[in-house]
Formats: C-alpha cells, sequence, structure tokens
C-alpha cells in the first residue's frame, strides 16, 4: 500500500503502567555491504536468513490493523460509533488513541466510566481507556467547533495488543501537502468481518483548517469519523476523517489535519496521566459543547451525538430455564436506531386511486391462480380498461404492499393511518384532493377494513400529489381538521405508493407547476419532521420520476423505483424505518446464527436458536445505519424435559409466524438449494432497483432543468 515499514512495539513498566521501546526493522531489501574481502559462505547463508527473517517481520507488522472501534460498554450491551487510531505520545513513553469528538459524548462514557477499543471485524478487546490525555476538543458541528480541533486523545490504561501505532506527520510536511498528493484511508467496513481496510485518494485542496480529498471510488464510509488519512509518500498521519461532503460528482471528504492533535500532547510531561471523563463531565466547556445546537451541513460521515442504539430482550428472560423443540428456543426483541426521545412511529399509508391504478400489473397479486390482463376497447373508462381481474390491478398491488408493511409493525409502538388521494377527472365530483380512510389507530383489524374497503372502491380521478403530501403531514402532526390525535414525540413517517406524475392542482399540462407545488409540501412536511419514502410504481411513474424522487430527498427519506408493479409486494419486504443495517442472532456457545429469524420493518426481532444442554449463551447485535452498534448477550439454561415456558400474547404473531418458517423448513428436502436461490433473486431485485434509481434521478436532473426549478422561492 505504500506504507513504510512500522516498527516492533514492546512494552515495559513505565509511567502510565507501560511505556513504548522501539527498534527500526532492518530493510531486507538493501544490499550487503562489501568491505573488501570475500563473505564466508555460511556467514552469508546467515545473513540471508536473518534478511528473510526481518522481512517477515517487516510484512507481519503491517498486516496488523491500526484501527478499532471505540466503544462504550453499557449493561450487558455496547454502543460503539466512529473510528480510533494508535500513536506514540513521546513525552510520556505510552501509546494513546486518536478519535473524534463528534463520535461519542463524554457524559454518555461517564455513566460507565471507560471507553473499550475493538477490533471491527473479530471485536477483539485492544485496550481501555478511563481519561483523555489533553483537554477535549470541540465537535465541528457544534458551535465554535473547527474541522482541525475536533478530536480526543485517549490515555490507554494498557498497552494495545494485535494493534499498528501510526507516525504523526511533521508541521514542515504538512505545509508542503499539496493538490494531487496520494493518499490512503484506513477504515472498519461498515458490512463484513474485516478488522480493516485502505482506501486510496488524492487532495484537491489542502489548508491549515481543513483537507480536502478525493476519494478514488465511492464506498459505505459509515463509521469512518475518525479514521486515520495516510500520506502515501512518508506513511505518516496528515489528517482525521471528519466528513463526507453528500451530493458530490465525486466522493470527496473533509479531513482534520493533524496538527491540532499532535500540538495538543507535544507539551505533555513523563508521568502525565490525564483527566478522567467523571472530572471532564462536570466542566462547563464540555457541557457547553455537548448542549450546543449544530449547525446544518452536507455531511454523511457523522453519527448524530443524540442516536442510540436501543437494543431490548423480550423473550425469554435472563436465566430462564427453557426445554427442547424441533425449532429450537423462541427469541424475541426490539432494535431501534433513534434519538433519546423518540421510541414510537405514526406512520401514514398513502395510496394512489386514481384512475390509472386499475391496470394491470402482469403478475397474479391476489395469488387465485389467474394472472389478470388489460383490457381493451373499454370505452367508458378514461383511463383505459383496467385488469381482467381486479385482484391484480395496481391498486391492488398497493393494498397487498400496504398489507405487508402493515404485518411488520408492532402495536405497541407504531400508530397507523391509511389516506388516499386522486383528484377530479372531469366527469364528475371526487371531493377533496385526498381523504383519511383510517386514522391513526394502534388497532390494525382497523387498518385491514379500511384497506378493505379501498380494494372494493373504483379508481377514478387524476393525481394530486401535493394535496395528498400536505392531507398527511396534518394527520400526523394531529392538526385541526384531522381526525388523528397529537403524539408529539413519535418519528413521523410517510410510505407514499403512486404510479403516476402529478397532473394537479393546476391541470396535466402544467408540469413544472405541479412539481413546484409537491417540491412546497415536501418542505411543509420536512419542517414538522416527517420523512417520506416513496414508491414511484411502473412505467409512467419512472418516466416522470422528479415528483416522487423530491419528496424522498427534501424529506430525508428513501425513493424506492419499482418497474414491475407486481413487484411491489416483494420490495416493501425488505425494507426498514427503525434506521438499521443489520441485526443478527446467534449463540456464542455454538456459534451457529438463529434459523429461522426475522426482522421487521419497524425493528421487530425473532428467531429460533438450538441449544446444547446445561447453559447457554446468546447473543444478539445490532448495528445502525450510520455504523453504530449495540450488542447484549442472553444467559439460558437449557434442559431438554423442562416445561415449555409460555410464550407472551404480545409475541403470539411473531412466534406463530417463526413457526411457519420452521416447518416449511423442516418439510423442504432442497432448503438450502431454495435459500441460494431465494439470495439470487434478492440481489438481482436490489441491482433492478440500484439501476431504475440511477435512470430515474437521471431523468429528474433532465425534468429539473426542463422546468426551471433550480431556484425556488422559500416558503
Amino acid at each position: 500500500m505504500g506504507l513504510r515499514p512500522q516498527r516492533n512495539v514492546c512494552c515495559a513498566t513505565g509511567p502510565q503502567g507501560y511505556h513504548r521501546s522501539a527498534e527500526p526493522l532492518r530493510d531486507s531489501a538493501r544490499p550487503l555491504p562489501y568491505r573488501g574481502r570475500p563473505v564466508k559462505r555460511n556467514r552469508l547463508i546467515a545473513l540471508l536468513l536473518f534478511a528473510a527473517f526481518a522481512s517477515g517481520m517487516a510484512e507481519q507488522a503491517l498486516a496488523k490493523p491500526a484501527v478499532a472501534r471505540p466503544t462504550i460498554p453499557k449493561n450487558a450491551a455496547t454502543q460503539s460509533s466512529g473510528t480510533v487510531f494508535f500513536t506514540e505520545v513521546a513525552a510520556t513513553g505510552a501509546i494513546a488513541a486518536i478519535g473524534t469528538a463528534h463520535t461519542l459524548r463524554i457524559s454518555d462514557i461517564n455513566k460507565v466510566g471507560r471507553v473499550e477499543f475493538r477490533l471491527g471485524g473479530s471485536w477483539d478487546l485492544i485496550s481501555t481507556s478511563t481519561r483523555l490525555f489533553v483537554s477535549p476538543g470541540i465537535p465541528f458541528t457544534a458551535s465554535g467547533g473547527t474541522v482541525a480541533g475536533d478530536f480526543f486523545v485517549y490515555a490507554l490504561d494498557s498497552a494495545p495488543s494485535g494493534i499498528r501505532v501510526l507516525e504523526l506527520e511533521t508541521d514542515s510536511k504538512l505545509a508542503g501537502l499539496k493538490k494531487g498528493d496520494a493518499v490512503q484511508i484506513l477504515g472498519i467496513p461498515a458490512k463484513g468481518g474485516d478488522d480493516q481496510v485502505t482506501l486510496p485518494g488524492k487532495i484537491w485542496e489542502a489548508s491549515p483548517e481543513q483537507i480536502q480529498v478525493n476519494l478514488e471510488e465511492s464506498f459505505d464510509l459509515r463509521g469512518w469519523g475518525g479514521a486515520p488519512v495516510i500520506a502515501t509518500a512518508s506513511g505518516r498521519v496528515i489528517g482525521i476523517l471528519q466528513a463526507s461532503v453528500s451530493k458530490a460528482s465525486t466522493p470527496r471528504l473533509t479531513v482534520g489535519p493533524i496538527h491540532a492533535a499532535r500540538n495538543a500532547v507535544q507539551g505533555l510531561h513523563a508521568g502525565t496521566a490525564g483527566q478522567t471523563f467523571a472530572k471532564l463531565a462536570d466542566t462547563p466547556a464540555v457541557k457547553n459543547s455537548e448542549r450546543a445546537k449544530t449547525h446544518a451541513q452536507p455531511l454523511l460521515v457523522p453519527a448524530s451525538n443524540q442516536t442510540n442504539i436501543h437494543l431490548e430482550i423480550e423473550f425469554p428472560g435472563d436465566g430462564a430455564v427453557v426445554s427442547d423443540s424441533a425449532c429450537g428456543t423462541f427469541v424475541a426483541g426490539r432494535a431501534m436506531a433513534l434519538d433519546d426521545r423518540s421510541k414510537r412511529f405514526d406512520v401514514a399509508l398513502v395510496l394512489d386511486t386514481s384512475g390509472s391504478t386499475r391496470a394491470a400489473t402482469g403478475a397474479d397479486v391476489d395469488g387465485d391462480g389467474v394472472v389478470g390482463m388489460e383490457q381493451r376497447g373499454r370505452i367508458s373508462s378514461f383511463f383505459g380498461g383496467g385488469s381482467t381481474d381486479e385482484g391484480d390491478s395496481v391498486l391492488a398491488a398497493e393494498v397487498a404492499a400496504a398489507r405487508q408493511i402493515l404485518r411488520d409493525f408492532d402495536p405497541r409502538t407504531t400508530r397507523v393511518a391509511v389516506v388516499t388521494f386522486a383528484g377530479g377527472d372531469g366527469r364528475k365530483e371526487t371531493g377533496p384532493p385526498a381523504l383519511t380512510r383510517q386514522p391513526l389507530t394502534s388497532e390494525y383489524a382497523r387498518v385491514e377494513q379500511a384497506l378493505d374497503f379501498i380494494l372494493r372502491a373504483e379508481p377514478h380521478g387524476q393525481t394530486h400529489i401535493s394535496g395528498a403530501v400536505d392531507h398527511a403531514t396534518m394527520e400526523l402532526l394531529g392538526l385541526i381538521g384531522s381526525r388523528s390525535d397529537k403524539l408529539s414525540d413519535s418519528e413521523k413517517l410517510v410510505f407514499f405508493f403512486t404510479d403516476g406524475q402529478p397532473t394537479l392542482p393546476y391541470g396535466p399540462l402544467a408540469q413544472s407547476d405541479n412539481t413546484r407545488a409537491v417540491r412546497r409540501s415536501a418542505m411543509r412536511a420536512n419542517k414538522a419532521g416527517i420523512r417520506i419514502h416513496s414508491f414511484a410504481i411502473g412505467p409512467e411513474a419512472l418516466a416522470g420520476p422528479i415528483a416522487s424522487v423530491e419528496l424522498a430527498d427534501m424529506t430525508g427519506g428513501s425513493f424506492i423505483p419499482v418497474r414491475h408493479p407486481g413487484e411491489l409486494s416483494a420490495v416493501v419486504e425488505a425494507l426498514n424505518f427503525a434506521n438499521l443495517e443489520e441485526v443478527i442472532l446467534q449463540s456464542d456457545t455454538t456459534g451457529n446464527p438463529a434459523d429461522p429469524f426475522r426482522v421487521t420493518a419497524d425493528g421487530s426481532w425473532g428467531g429460533f436458536v438450538k441449544m446444547v444442554p446445561g447453559s447457554n449463551t446468546i447473543r444478539i447485535s445490532a448495528r445502525s445505519t450510520d455504523g453504530i452498534e449495540a450488542v447484549k448477550r442472553l444467559h439460558v439454561i437449557h434442559e431438554p424435559v423442562a416445561q415449555p415456558l409460555s410464550v407472551p400474547a404480545d409475541l403470539g404473531l411473531r412466534h406463530n409466524r417463526l413457526l411457519e418458517d420452521c416447518l416449511r423448513n423442516l418439510k423442504q428436502v432442497r432448503v438450502e438449494v431454495e435459500k441460494v436461490q431465494a439470495e439470487k433473486v434478492r440481489k438481482e431485485l436490489l441491482l433492478e432497483i440500484g439501476k431504475e434509481r440511477a435512470k430515474a434521478r437521471k431523468r429528474a436532473a433532465e425534468q429539473r432543468k426542463q422546468l426551471e426549478l433550480e431556484i425556488e422561492d422559500a416558503e
């Protein structure tokens, strides 16, 4: 990778309980010196063997990871965020860990008193810390913060094991950095089991305040805040990764130059112990910094200081005695990556019921064995003949997708409303542009009844997207005129389905004005803290996707293109809105994962875990979309002849669905082959969604220029 060979680290007792002594590795590539007389054969062989040994040691040193995850242990769970690397503090003879100030809060660390540093893939413990060597920097997102001053320098309780120590660049070399200089960024991949990966890049701009780096290719950088940026020429750290600028044509990183952190430790002396997190947490500077409001900036990497993973095991209890079964032991719980306030959801399912939704999907949506076809020559319909089987129409696909989403909700934490929208078609009065078919409720039977009613109604009218967004916003906020009760501390979401482009409120020929109306409604939703996940269904919606794209982009939601309407239910099954990247349930005792296992859209999870007689440890881990991780462990006693535990009523549906999965698996002789095929189909579907998303965004950009939407008056 072009990095300089590192030095072997040997630890002995010192002021901090250890110190670092190092000797440079021999450069095995250097030729043997000639001193005017021949070298004896056995001496030459010995020298060659030593050179080979030294070369192997150098390669082994370089193979060690240089980065780790800073982790806060919380009872039986852990929470980690960001990245740290390790360097020598020359004056003290100790190794320190350097990370960012914006990824972990001192007040959170103080609750348990320490930070653990673990390898990203194996999760091996490297060292721990109970204090900082120097005063903490200010998060660059806080008032008065800068990217250069955003750092923590952790004092370690013991010498780090299994890690490579990096050197910091000198002032003269930092001052000489210029555009085009090659760099490498070391980090931990958001997915996969690698302890470290290296990304190549080049400097775009360098100044004492910040360094801008262009990556050679895109990469998932969640959890990389604090990663070291290394000059390829010298092999030394030139900066700390702080952020990734969003919506740039080339992936561009914002890097804090290393001089601020290096200068902070240069004034230390032998015997310096630093300050404990308990003392730091009580200082006015830290309190003000953690209370400070952050500035809105186009940044992707930094995790919000308010984000936490709420990981809960609901069944069975710790220390429970469980019995044997064909499927294993049922384990269930919840995982959510939310801020400290939000532990509930309010969701609006918004369905397009305009005349075009009577069209056939080309799939057997209702599962009756008959695939509805498009009727032709039906004069009475302005939008076409519709499907020969109404259960296979686009509207039927929307309802089926809504039911799929509903099955993945937990009524204890999630209220659901149903809204439909259309608009006047010039032939008959259709009433308001949108209607609440069911106000927010935790009684899902009422939601099912509303969906039944929608399925029986005949689609008609045009497409009034802006009216539907405003109506859903009003319902979620519980404003005057809505039918729902207000819940101020819930996270508010909209699942928005449409098969068309906006034709109202200004008419089918006023595309620019209609799109502007959609943007204004999206602005209002965004100001109210509502995220919209938009589904553009079928060729017509994807031919002009700008409205659907803007709804998602302007509110922080997801845009999901669905080329084939009959696949809508399969697409929504892969979604989650609990901000989770991954949830894993497995037995630490056997090392085997749960099977079957399900994670629903709202973070509810459950699975069957195989046990061995006696004591068993079960591990559940969750990773958020911004790289934060949490782990919990459950200890149970397995006695094959024990009385089966009674599953709580509110977990009955989850338990029964998993039982159905288990029984289906037991009956399938070729289950592994089918799993491989199912995974292949899933990957192909995700690939197709990605391609369609790229096409739609390109078309949306073209539309934006055509409709002159670059300049928008603020409302």
